[in-house]
């Protein structure tokens, strides 16, 4: 990954809670972790029931979260809950219409980003209370 790359990404983190608050070395560094990935329309991102094994950030597109007949529109940044709190998803997380390009975060590096950036432990919380009920 070079720079460019690097600076691309850090961008596209800055844009979203729980990273909006981070420093520029702290989303560097996180940025080198993530890994890049294109959901077609319609992919099974998370299944209903599971424990994330990795965070989701959206770059592109979208996603939705199917419950029953219902879709509404997955948050930008998921599942942190999941990973951090042990909670299992609420419905399927699918790919919108458009599908969705996306950053993935491996389980350990999201504790790591928890535990060295308070920020981002911070901004997972703000992030909880927006999508509360």
């Amino acid at each position: 990954m070079n720079q460019t790359d690097i600076a691309s990404i850090c961008s596209a983190l800055r844009a979203h809670l729980p990273f909006a608050d981070l420093a520029q070395g702290e989303l560097e560094i996180i940025a080198r972790h993530g890994k890049e990935r294109t959901y077609k329309p319609g992919a099974l991102i998370l299944p209903k029931g599971k424990i994330a094994d990795m965070l989701v950030v959206q770059t592109g597109g979208g996603a939705m979260i199917k419950q029953g007949a219902r879709n509404t529109p997955a948050p930008a940044v998921f599942d942190a809950a999941g990973l951090l709190f042990g909670l299992a998803t609420v419905g399927d997380y699918i790919a919108g219409p458009d599908g969705m390009d996306a950053l993935l975060f491996a389980k350990p590096h999201v504790y790591t980003m928890a535990l060295e950036c308070p920020a981002f432990t911070i901004g997972v919380l703000h992030m909880q209370e927006s999508h509360a009920p």
